[in-house]
Parts: structure tokens; C-alpha cells; sequence
């Protein structure tokens, strides 16, 4: 097993704490907003700094900027520090100038992209005013980040989005239950806290940054070497995660359209929490592994030695494949017990899980190569080329767009998670099939052999998922709820009957095959102190 992938085992651990507490947060979102217009026009309005967050802070910036920290710090602790004082000052003015654009357009653009009535647009422009901040704050945060990472430090940097759920649930659990307040004040006093708990993140990890002696020099250098090349290898990367985030935000307005279209659909908050769900696993593995794959690719290059390239991939993509596949199938199958489970209640129907039931099926299904793609970007930002992902993303946001004008009339706003599921396996196969160009062959037969070994227990899986939705889950709930049980708790208790007796099926078979990934677990779990 790689390094990479054993580094990650323990990152994904801390991502786990942080998405469970994401889960908290969409639980209480939902009943205290349902996917009415308020709603809506809160999940347009984070949407967009969330946009620039994802290109920039988990992605593009801090990936660009770790192989120029990591040349610097050749020549020394303080030119590092230097280069990184220089690419934050920097950073910081560009930031500032891009809020400034935004506030001045944003009054006469997004009443024509989101469209409804005057009320509505103008409350996303509003909350779009409180929410941008978090793009300076998560941007600035990403590059101290970066410089932890680059010394393979990852506990700290993973608090950054764990910051960012307790000033969720700091509104919803300190706050909201003691007051009487119509949804627009909250929902303006939830956008101010959040903006809080960024700048709360961007001062966490610059304490650390600085208490391990690595805190940057700053100085208004904008001729400095390494913003000139950090800018250079953004620009197609940029452009290329562009096409992605561009697309979820065409995603956005169309599911505005389709909800204008069709009056109570609450189509926009149903494609938000879906992807949220998806995102559960995404994040907690994709992440994670993205995270350490380009630390440790580095430490190969450095060296030389291109042959271990392969050896690194198979063990992070296997390792993927291992955790996210079982999530995949399970997401597919158990699609309305788990909506019922984390949403039901208050705002929350069952006409909104009825809603969200397709989009999540559809989404579930490209779940393990939206991890894999994270670790293939990073494969390719080690050799520093972010072009071929900015062509291969170029060619996959035309296709999501064909996809989407293609089947929105007859999916409604299925045809959004339809057409983003199928880009990204387009986007896998199309990334997998560039990487000779760096003399780097994907391990073909390693990994198909992986996927082999995983379908005896990903079919026991999801039989038993299967048999338990059709025939056992309708009898609970009828049976819970005799017992006095709210639907929400019932769904809750009979989600837990059948997702860990699922698990057990399919680890136990895993371990039982002998599978690498299951052992490297139970080594963790079960290793001698």
C-alpha cells in the first residue's frame, strides 16, 4: 500500500468528523428552511463564493502553489517564507479587487440569471453580499494549508471545514431555538456566521503556520519569481476547474428555471442537498487522497524515479475504489431512507424527498470517479501541468451542456444530476488515458484487477440493501410507529438496521477474499499498541 494511501486512512478519519457534523448541518438546514424561496435563494447565493472556494482554496491555488513552496524551501526556510509572504499579499489585493466586481455587477446580473420574482433576485443578491467574504477568507486559508501539507501535517488543516460546520450549528443550536424570528432574518443571521466561522478558519491555520516557524514574510513583491509562475500554472488550471464549477453553476440556474417552470418543485434545493450527500463520501475519501497523493508524487519526482508514479496511483485509486464504491451503491438504493432520515421533519416533506429521490440515484452514480478525478488532477499538477485537465474539462462542460438542453425537458431537474454524473466518468476515462504523455502508464491491470476482487462483496452488499428496502423497511416504519416513534425516528432506526449489517457484508467478505485495502484498515484498527 503507498504511503500516500496509508497518510490519507488518517486524513479521511478527520474528514469523517467534519462530514458528519455537515450532516448535522443540511439536517437542521432543512427543517428550519425547508425548499421554499428562502431556501433557494440562500443555496444560489453560497453557491456562488462556494464556486470560487472549490476552484480556488481545495483545488487549483493550493496545488499550484505546493510544488513552487516546495522548490523554495531548497533554497532555505526564509526564502520560503518569502515566497509565501509575497504570494498572500498579493493574493489578498486580487481577492479584494474580484469582491469589489462582484459587488457592483452581482445587483444587475443575477436578477437575470436566477430570474423569479423582484423579491426573490433581490434576496440573492443580498445574501450574496454577506456570503462573498468567504472567498478571501478561504482562499488566503488554503495557501497556509498548503504550507502544512507540504511537510505532510494534515490534522490541523483538516479543522478548516469542521470551523465551518460549528458556526452552522452554533446558529441553529445556541441561537435559533430561543428566538422568534421569521425565516429572512435568519437566514441573514445564519450568512453572517458563516462568514465568521471563515474568518475563524483563516486564523486558525495562520496561527499554525506561524507556530511552527514557517509564517509568512510579507511584502508587497509583485515582481516576486513565484507569483509570475504560480499565476502561470493556476491560469489553465483555473480555467480548467472553471469548467467544472461553471457548470454546477449553470446547474443552479437551470434548476432555477426548471422550479420557475414548475411552481413547488423546490428543484434548487433538491439538487443542493443531493450533491451535498454525494459529497459525503467524496470528501472524506476524494479529498483526502487528492490531499496526500501530490505530497508524496513530489517526493518521487524529486528523485527521479517516474517507475513509482504507477505504484502510487494503483494504491490511492484502489483504495478509492474500495471505500467509494460500497457508498455509491448504497447512496442508489437507499436514496429515499436516507433522505428521510437526515431531512425529514419541520419544512421538510415527504414530497421533498420524493423531489430529491432521483437526482440522489443519479448522482450516487458517478461517486467513485469523482474521487478518482481529484486524485488524477493531482497526478498531473506533480508533473505541473494543468493543461490537459483544462482541455479534458473544456471538452466534459460541453458535453454537460449538451446533456442538460438535451434531457431537461423530459427529467425536469433529474437531467442536471444525469448529465454531471455521466461528464464525470467521460472526465475520468478521458484523464486516465492522457497521463503516457509524462511517461506514465495507468496501471490498467493492477486496477482492473482491484475492481475484480471487489464485485462478490459489492453484489452480497447490495442484494441484501436491496431485499431489506423492498421487503423489511416499509414493515419497520409501520412497526416503529405503532411503538410511538416520530417517521423521522423510524426512518432513522430502520436506515441503521440495514446500512451496518450491509458494511459487515461487505468487509467481511473482503477480508475474507484477502483484499489489500481491507487489510491495511484492520491493521489500523487492530494494531498493537
Amino acid at each position: 500500500m503507498s504511503q500516500a494511501a496509508r497518510r490519507s486512512f488518517a486524513l479521511s478519519f478527520y474528514t469523517l468528523i467534519s462530514r458528519i457534523l455537515g450532516v448535522f448541518r443540511d439536517h437542521f438546514m432543512a427543517v428550519s428552511f425547508g425548499t421554499g424561496t428562502v431556501a433557494s435563494a440562500f443555496s444560489v447565493a453560497y453557491r456562488l463564493p462556494n464556486m470560487f472556494r472549490n476552484l480556488l482554496a481545495e483545488g487549483t491555488l493550493s496545488q499550484s502553489f505546493m510544488p513552487l513552496y516546495s522548490d523554495a524551501e531548497k533554497e532555505g526556510v526564509d526564502a520560503a517564507r518569502k515566497m509565501s509572504g509575497a504570494v498572500l499579499s498579493f493574493l489578498f489585493v486580487i481577492l479584494l479587487s474580484f469582491v469589489v466586481i462582484v459587488f457592483t455587477f452581482s445587483p444587475f446580473a443575477l436578477p437575470i440569471l436566477v430570474g423569479g420574482t423582484a423579491e426573490y433576485s433581490g434576496l440573492v443578491v443580498e445574501l450574496t453580499y454577506i456570503l462573498f467574504f468567504l472567498i478571501v477568507t478561504a482562499s488566503l486559508s488554503s495557501i497556509y494549508m498548503a504550507i502544512s501539507n507540504v511537510k505532510n501535517r494534515f490534522f490541523v488543516p483538516s479543522l478548516s471545514p469542521i470551523i465551518l460546520n460549528l458556526s452552522y450549528l452554533t446558529v441553529f443550536l445556541g441561537i435559533f431555538p430561543f428566538v422568534d424570528w421569521e425565516l429572512l432574518t435568519k437566514v441573514r443571521v445564519l450568512c453572517f456566521a458563516i462568514v465568521g466561522g471563515g474568518i475563524i478558519q483563516l486564523a486558525v491555520q495562520a496561527w499554525y503556520v506561524s507556530k511552527n516557524g514557517e509564517g509568512p514574510i510579507f511584502s508587497w513583491n509583485y515582481k516576486h519569481p513565484a507569483i509570475l509562475k504560480i499565476f502561470k500554472l493556476m491560469l489553465p488550471a483555473a480555467v480548467g476547474g472553471g469548467f467544472y464549477q461553471l457548470g454546477l453553476l449553470v446547474d443552479i440556474f437551470l434548476a432555477n428555471y426548471v422550479q420557475n417552470a414548475n411552481p413547488g418543485l423546490g428543484a434548487v434545493v433538491s439538487l443542493d442537498y443531493a450533491q451535498r450527500l454525494v459529497q459525503l463520501p467524496t470528501g472524506i475519501i476524494g479529498v483526502a487522497l487528492a490531499t496526500t497523493t501530490l505530497p508524496a508524487l513530489l517526493s518521487s519526482l524529486k528523485e527521479d524515479k517516474h517507475s513509482e508514479v504507477p505504484k502510487e496511483m494503483l494504491g490511492v485509486l484502489g483504495f478509492a475504489a474500495f471505500l467509494t464504491a460500497p457508498a455509491a451503491l448504497g447512496i442508489g438504493i437507499l436514496a429515499g431512507p436516507i433522505l428521510d432520515s437526515i431531512y425529514y421533519g419541520g419544512r421538510w416533506d415527504h414530497l421533498a424527498t420524493e423531489t430529491t429521490i432521483i437526482p440522489l440515484v443519479f448522482y450516487s452514480l458517478a461517486v467513485p470517479f469523482y474521487s478518482m478525478n481529484k486524485v488524477l488532477i493531482s497526478t498531473y499538477y506533480a508533473f505541473q501541468d494543468t493543461k490537459t485537465p483544462l482541455r479534458v474539462q473544456a471538452f466534459t462542460f460541453v458535453l454537460n451542456l449538451t446533456l442538460n438542453f438535451s434531457l431537461i425537458f423530459y427529467l425536469k431537474h433529474s437531467a442536471i444530476a444525469l448529465a454531471s454524473a455521466v461528464s464525470t466518468v467521460v472526465t475520468w476515462t478521458l484523464l486516465s488515458n492522457s497521463l503516457k504523455k509524462h511517461r506514465v502508464t495507468f496501471p490498467w491491470e493492477g486496477f482492473l484487477s482491484k475492481i475484480g476482487n471487489l464485485l462478490l462483496p459489492l453484489f452480497a452488499m447490495a442484494a441484501f440493501l436491496f431485499l431489506y428496502k423492498e421487503t423489511v423497511h416499509p414493515w419497520a416504519l409501520g412497526f416503529l410507529s405503532e411503538k410511538g416513534l416520530s417517521y423521522a425516528n423510524s426512518s432513522r432506526i430502520s436506515l441503521c438496521a440495514a446500512v451496518f449489517p450491509g458494511m459487515a457484508i461487505f468487509f467481511l467478505i473482503s477480508l475474507l477474499l484477502g483484499i489489500e485495502e481491507i487489510r491495511l484498515i484492520a491493521g489500523k484498527i487492530f494494531r498493537k499498541k
